[in-house]
């Protein structure tokens, strides 16, 4: 006859079930895993009668209390115990007993879950009890599982779904226009979108060598830009390898292929700080019609997903230059349609007067398009410097004991400014060279009585003294300061240095040449890039107004300064000043005569820059 079971089992049994019961459908109800954990201890007092529960997360070789309920709440938070520790009372839990549980999701330990309770009110746990709260936390790490394996799943449906879009907005852009320079900008612009590069661009290839025609950021392409016709020439390459190219990192190239651009292009990446890099041909099956290629200062900067988005982008970019070099060689037959109605009513005008028209037509367009003089292009805010300039600076240390200069004074090279006091060091040469003296006739002495290690090292003494005294002139002579370059004393009051201490390298006074200065001048964005170097620069000063003086552009400066809106680019030119007649810092005025331009040039420049743009707007 079998035994009748314990008092209280069955309801305990019942109650364990219920509460089992009631966590598995919680569980079920939610996709987010630390809802699950939080639920899981919330649930373990009611699947077996436990007066306190927590929860533990592996840290290293041991685990962390990151939650408790119940009587367990005090004390446990944050605590770190050893994993093989999780079922034996801990400090102050003498009179409880203990049960754990581990929490396994895809086979790995993600979590123990810990009940207590007091023994003297409800004894140790029992084997159902062990069984219920291992089946809690076995349902708990397969809820955890699904709930991981959901949010992966939409996670990555979300990516999927952003690139779908992206992929659909790159199609509409590139395929919305026929004009090439504008579909080549819209690609290397979208691809922005897809990945995060420093520097990008689109190149068409033809006959072997490859022409940038779009870059990522700017609206135009200096054909004269080294860093770009060095990209053009690593494009050029990447085309004739025919396939899409991933370099990795350049400083630890994988494949044979990398090893083999990284030998060719080495340097110039580093020069132009490019640690990874993607080169995608153009092609199709007529052959390449081009390159995209990003690079970026950071290594592996373009992973898998982000190279297939760039792929089909590069697939789009081809199909579109094909279509847009298809168009233009296409005849425009509205436009001959058009010229050849007004073709017929010219004709249809007598003779004569058609002969006078056209006569009077070709004078007004030979008057508007043949006449052509320079474009003067005004500059802001011109200002002179010398040309040449040198800082005067000791290079010993002392008192400044004479200055043979004055301000405005004109010196040559070579000639002598500022000389520091040299008695301690001429005293300190005097002593060396009387022992220089002195160690010389020991060590004949010592010859004489045959000592040669005494004979020795005076010649080592010797030595020694003759280098400090060697030093010490140098000293001396570097105590008369003398003018590196012919020019004009520029710095106020030099004079007035004597009696004071200068160190090494401490600026005392300027010299600069003032036979030629450097102008410098503001030109508006408008006009900068009809300035170019070698242009004719002509200028006028308040003080000499019937006086205009010439010279020409030495540099522009490729970064822009202003603000309130207004925009304009530094030029930097170099004036003759023969006859003195400029000083640097004169204020005045400035032109700079551009390339010759045309009355008709002149009369629609401005409108026509106003169309463009406002076309661009429209229809970008």
């Amino acid at each position: 006859m079998a035994a009748a079971p314990p008092f209280g089992t069955t309801q305990l049994h019942a109650e364990s079930s219920d509460a089992l019961h009631t966590a598995t459908l919680e569980f079920l109800a939610t996709d987010d895993p630390g809802v699950i954990a939080a639920q899981m201890l919330r649930a373990a007092c009611g699947v077996v009668a436990a007066d306190g529960a927590s929860i533990w997360i592996p840290k290293g070789e041991s685990i962390e209390c990151r939650g408790a309920t119940g009587k367990s709440r005090d004390g446990l938070a944050g605590m770190s115990i050893a994993a093989s520790s999780a079922g034996y009372s801990l400090d102050g839990e003498a009179d409880c007993a203990v049960l754990a549980a581990d929490v396994i999701v895809d086979g790995r330990l993600t979590a123990v879950l810990r009940v207590t309770r007091s023994l003297s009110t409800g004894g140790d746990f029992r084997a159902a009890e062990h069984d219920a709260l291992r089946r809690l936390s076995e349902t708990a790490g397969a809820a955890m599982s699904s709930a991981t394996r959901l949010s992966t799943t939409r996670r990555q449906a979300s990516e999927t779904a952003r690139d779908l879009e992206l992929i659909t907005e790159m199609s509409r852009e590139i395929t919305s226009t026929l004009d090439l320079d504008r579909v080549l900008r819209s690609v290397v612009n979208l691809a922005s979108k897809a990945l995060t590069f420093d520097r990008g661009a689109v190149a068409l290839y033809e006959h072997g060598a490859c022409d940038i025609r779009a870059v990522a950021g700017a609206d135009g392409v200096d054909a004269d830009d080294p860093a770009l016709q060095d990209l053009a020439v690593r494009a050029a390459w990447a085309a004739g390898v025919g396939q899409s190219f991933y370099l990795s990192e350049r400083t630890d190239p994988g494949s044979d292929a990398e090893v083999m651009f990284v030998q060719i292009f080495g340097g110039d990446l580093e020069r132009d700080s490019a640690m990874s890099a993607l080169y995608l041909p153009l092609k199709d099956e007529e052959g390449i019609v081009g390159i995209l290629l990003f690079e970026s200062s950071r290594p592996d900067f373009a992973s898998q997903r982000e190279r297939e988005l760039a792929n089909i982008l590069a697939n789009q970019a081809t199909v579109a230059v094909r279509n847009a070099r298809l168009y233009h060689q296409v005849p425009l037959a509205d436009a001959i349609g058009a010229i050849k109605a007004r073709r017929e009513a010219f004709f249809e005008i007598p003779r004569r007067k058609r002969i006078l028209l056209a006569g009077i037509a070709a004078v007004v367009i030979a008057g508007l398009t043949l006449i052509r003089w320079p474009l003067r292009v005004d500059g802001s805010a011109p200002v002179f410097r010398p040309l040449v300039q040198a800082d005067i600076r000791p290079a010993v240390d002392g008192v400044i004991d004479r200055v043979f200069v004055r301000e405005g004074m004109i010196v040559e090279r070579g000639a002598p400014m500022i000389h520091i006091r040299d008695d301690e060091r001429r005293a300190r040469r005097d002593a060396a060279l009387a022992s220089v003296a002195a160690a010389e006739r020991s060590a004949a002495i010592a010859a004489t009585r045959g000592d040669a290690a005494e004979e020795r090292l005076q010649r080592l003494r010797i030595d020694v003294l003759r280098r400090q005294a060697s030093l010490l002139d140098e000293e001396i002579r570097s105590s008369l300061v003398r003018a590196p370059v012919t020019g004009v004393v520029l710095t106020p009051r030099p004079e007035e240095r004597v009696g004071s201490h200068a160190s090494a390298g401490d600026l005392l006074a300027i010299v600069g040449r003032t036979d030629s200065l450097e102008v410098e001048f503001g030109v508006d964005e408008r006009d900068i890039t009809r300035v170019k170097p070698g242009d004719e620069v002509r200028m006028r000063v308040s003080a000499m107004p019937q006086h205009t003086f010439s010279g020409h552009v030495s540099s522009v400066a490729p970064l822009a300064s202003g603000d309130n809106g207004s925009v304009s680019f530094l030029v930097r030119g170099a004036v003759a000043n023969p006859q003195g007649l400029l000083r640097p810092g004169m204020n005045g005025f400035a032109r700079v005569l551009t390339e010759p331009a045309s009355v008709a040039g002149r009369l629609f420049r401005d409108p026509a820059r106003a169309i463009r743009l406002w076309w661009w707007r429209l229809w970008s």
